[in-house]
């Protein structure tokens, strides 16, 4: 037979590299696959060699997204707060000092609700409770009220249990020994003030919080009421003792707060800076809470000879 005629002869060496070649086109291709490339198109892609560093380097610098890590953070600083909103810790600015009379005004209510639960009788552990829920009670309402997936504020702001609780504890173990070497009295007029920072702060933080939820103007104006009485209003419930902010055997609080809440958001309307808000909000809480303590300013209540004989026996001085 003619050699033309027999089949032609294949080395081991050169089945090898066909069975080599082959085995390459199928790993690439199925990587191909896995990543969203067509595997006809990876087929026909020629790869860069080994020897061409340049190539190598330029497709990774091309291909990179920008670094998201501590550096990069760092070098944008710290996020600017919302315009109803505060920075996350106190500083040299009015929004910042709000932060710090939130803080202030967290102490003050804690000490006042502690000092009650003592006087009702609680030990340790009641009055730490009790202050706790005086002081974070009103903003852990408001929030569960807004909804949307929000937690009470003050699991990721913990410091606000460290001072609530704090305060409450050393309050209970300190008070009569501060009273003794200090003459501090409990209705100080000290403490009265205190507490009208913390009815102006947490109004204006409440209304804050029902803006940036995007709630109609009185539920923004109710949201500035709970943060601020609504602690106080659970623990009267606790203590055993008409709510406050229902009876008239006390002047005026949660009109105080109403009244902040609004000057803020009137504030706001009119289209004043961040500052200026709060400041208008801030001011008009407290001086509504300091006249209303100073002048005895309380609400009217049913003008009925058994309404008023209860309200007498609550202690409104009116109709002793």
């Amino acid at each position: 037979s003619s050699p033309r005629d027999s089949p032609p002869r294949t080395s081991s060496h050169a089945m090898s590299r066909r069975r080599v070649s082959e085995l390459a086109k199928l790993a690439l291709g199925t990587r191909a696959s896995a990543c969203g490339v067509a595997p006809s198109l990876a087929r026909t892609t020629p790869l860069a060699p080994r020897s061409a560093p340049g190539v190598v380097a330029h497709r990774a610098s091309t291909s990179r997204t920008p670094s998201r890590g501590f550096a990069a953070d760092a070098s944008q600083g710290p996020p600017k707060p919302h315009p109803d909103g505060m920075p996350r810790f106190p500083e040299v600015s009015v929004p910042g000092a709000l932060r710090a009379a939130d803080y202030v005004g967290t102490g003050a209510f804690a000490m006042t609700g502690s000092l009650l639960a003592a006087s009702a009788g609680m030990d340790a552990f009641g009055c730490t409770v009790i202050g706790t829920i005086t002081a974070v009670g009103g903003g852990t309402i408001r929030d569960v009220l807004l909804g949307q997936g929000r937690r009470a504020f003050w699991m990721e702001e913990q410091e606000y249990l460290w001072i609530a609780a704090g305060v409450a504890l050393a309050t209970f173990f300190g008070w009569e020994r501060a009273k003794t070497t200090f003459g501090f009295k409990d209705d100080d007029y000290w403490i009265e003030a205190l507490d009208a920072l913390g009815v102006g702060a947490f109004c204006v933080i409440g209304a804050q919080n029902g803006i940036r939820a995007g709630v109609p103007v009185i539920a923004q104006v109710l949201c500035g009421v709970m943060t601020a009485t609504f602690g106080g209003a659970v623990r009267d419930v606790f203590v055993g003792r008409p709510t406050r902010i229902l009876h008239s055997y006390a002047d005026i609080y949660a009109t105080a707060a109403a009244g902040g809440a609004l000057a803020y958001i009137a504030a706001r309307t009119v289209g004043m800076p961040p500052a200026l808000r709060i400041i208008s909000g801030v001011g008009a809480g407290i001086g509504i809470r300091v006249a209303a303590d100073t002048y005895d300013i309380r609400l009217p209540v049913y003008a009925s000879a058994p309404a008023r004989q209860k309200a007498a026996e609550k202690g409104d001085k009116r109709w002793s």
